[in-house]
């Protein structure tokens, strides 16, 4: 039997099992996204139902060969700040992209580096929407689909801070004589968005419909629930 120990890992997603257990989507350092169950973890005995939560920053144990895992032993890495308010609906969608954008037992430690200082910041900054995107682009990274944020499309030709341009999803982005479409943006936007410089509120806007935009085109049709929870 296929036995791992004290794996880093952050709870992305559980349902209740049966009476006294739960499955949890968990992602992991090296092991990628996996499902796990918890069995008890549900009844009022239970050594460690109460840290099984989201955002929690975890070392857990398991044991399996089959898709779904059995959990051994869970240990809190270090305290985790609870998310609330618009933290936790932030939080809520980072989840939902890393489970619809990433496939089961594939192993991204650079992504889950990504994901751990994305969740750190939310717990501790108000303004979060930098730092969202930031994620954003490291997820595009990790799936093979990295944006080319520093010269236009086909010419190779630097981007131009005042210059304006239309980010098209597998082209990159390619400038427009005019801001007239609705999706144009600032080279400024495309440049600050690259070394994680965004702050202007009119960049950060342009850089959160430009995302939104490619990460729909990956969904294939699926809908985040998150979403419908804060603008």
């Amino acid at each position: 039997m296929n036995k791992v120990h004290q794996q880093a890992a952050f709870i992305l997603k559980s349902q209740a099992y049966k009476e006294t257990s739960f499955i949890h989507q968990v992602f992991t350092q090296d092991y990628g996204l996996l499902s796990i169950i918890s069995k008890g973890s549900r009844g009022k005995n239970s050594k460690h139902g109460s840290l099984l939560q989201a955002f929690r920053s975890l070392s857990i144990s398991w044991v399996g060969k089959s898709d779904l895992k059995t959990l051994t032993s869970v240990d809190e890495s270090h305290h985790s700040t609870q998310l609330k308010g618009n933290a936790l609906y932030c939080g809520l969608y980072v989840n939902e992209l890393i489970l619809n954008l990433i496939h089961k037992h594939d192993a991204h430690p650079y992504l889950f580096q990504v994901y751990t200082d994305v969740i750190e910041k939310l717990s501790v900054v108000e303004k979060v929407e930098p730092y969202l995107r930031q994620f954003e682009k490291g997820l595009f990274d990790e799936i093979g689909y990295g944006l080319s944020l520093k010269y236009e499309a086909e010419s190779e030709v630097p981007i131009k801070p005042a210059a304006y341009y239309l980010y098209v999803a597998d082209v990159g982005a390619v400038l427009q004589q005019n801001n007239k479409h609705a999706d144009a943006m600032l080279g400024s936007t495309l440049i600050n968005l690259a070394s994680n410089q965004l702050s202007d509120q009119a960049e950060l806007a342009q850089a959160k419909r430009m995302m939104r935009r490619l990460i729909d085109a990956r969904l294939d049709g699926k809908i985040l629930k998150s979403r419908d929870l804060f603008v």
